[in-house]
């Protein structure tokens, strides 16, 4: 279980996310939802270590997370695998290299430098584009691939992490429809089969309505509502984003 208790980060003055408390149970699908800087990405990246929070506790079945550091912090990092919306691939390496990306904590240095990955873990990264019905693509350099592809890339590096959590911050902002539908699947048949629990940061309240089971709705850095999909009615809405949703 994830637990957050009082939660907060600042930068200078401003407060990006403030008090948040909340319990999330292994196997979760969470819709984070609110308008753009209301302190969606600030979470997840919050939760990742990515950034330090000001304030507040993050434990991981009862591991103090925001007390990791060198080599348990890296570790964390592995298991609360984040996806970005730039999906953060290195162009020039094949899909097959940028997926082993993800095996780059497990192995000693000289082989992530060398590119020498074992026979196991390609056979690990192989699997994981399989899944996303990416292998196909395995020897195409990343620049090559459309955007929806290139999510599953990242998707793929991030299984091969062996992840306990999966932090998607807006995953499907910068794609268009068929290639949003494809993500969205492969990250629900990830949480659906692996059991994995999965906060992903969603600009369309339809895709949330859709595809998660729980939504915990931000403005102004404060959590405003936490609860199951069908209690996401328009007065919620309200709350969350104002009078309008974006």
């Amino acid at each position: 279980m994830l637990r957050i208790e009082g939660l907060g980060r600042r930068f200078g003055d401003v407060s990006a996310l403030q008090d948040v408390s909340l319990s999330i149970d292994t196997g979760e699908f969470i819709g984070v939802i609110g308008r753009s800087g209301a302190g969606k990405s600030t979470l997840l990246r919050l939760l990742n270590r990515l950034i330090e929070p000001s304030s507040g506790l993050i434990t991981f079945d009862d591991e103090d997370v925001t007390a990791k550091r060198g080599r348990a912090l890296q570790d964390w990092r592995r298991r609360a695998a984040m996806i970005f919306q730039q999906f953060n691939l290195i162009d020039r390496l094949s899909v097959l290299d940028n997926v082993l990306v993800g095996r780059v904590a497990a192995v000693p240095r000289w082989r992530s430098w060398s590119m020498a990955w074992p026979l196991a873990d390609r056979a690990m990264a192989i699997e994981a584009l399989d899944r996303l019905d990416m292998t196909d693509h395995a020897l195409k350099r990343a620049d090559q691939l459309s955007g929806g592809q290139q999510q599953r890339v990242a998707i793929a590096r991030a299984l091969v992490q062996k992840p306990q959590l999966i932090l998607a911050d807006e995953p499907v902002a910068s794609l268009d429809p068929r290639s949003t539908e494809a993500v969205m699947d492969a990250l629900a048949q990830i949480n659906r089969e692996d059991g994995l629990t999965v906060l992903c940061n969603l600009h369309h309240i339809g895709l949330a309505r859709q595809y998660c089971r729980r939504i915990i709705g931000i403005s102004a850095g404060c959590v405003v509502f936490d609860g199951p999909v069908e209690a996401l009615d328009d007065a919620a809405i309200r709350l969350i984003y104002g009078s309008q949703p974006e």
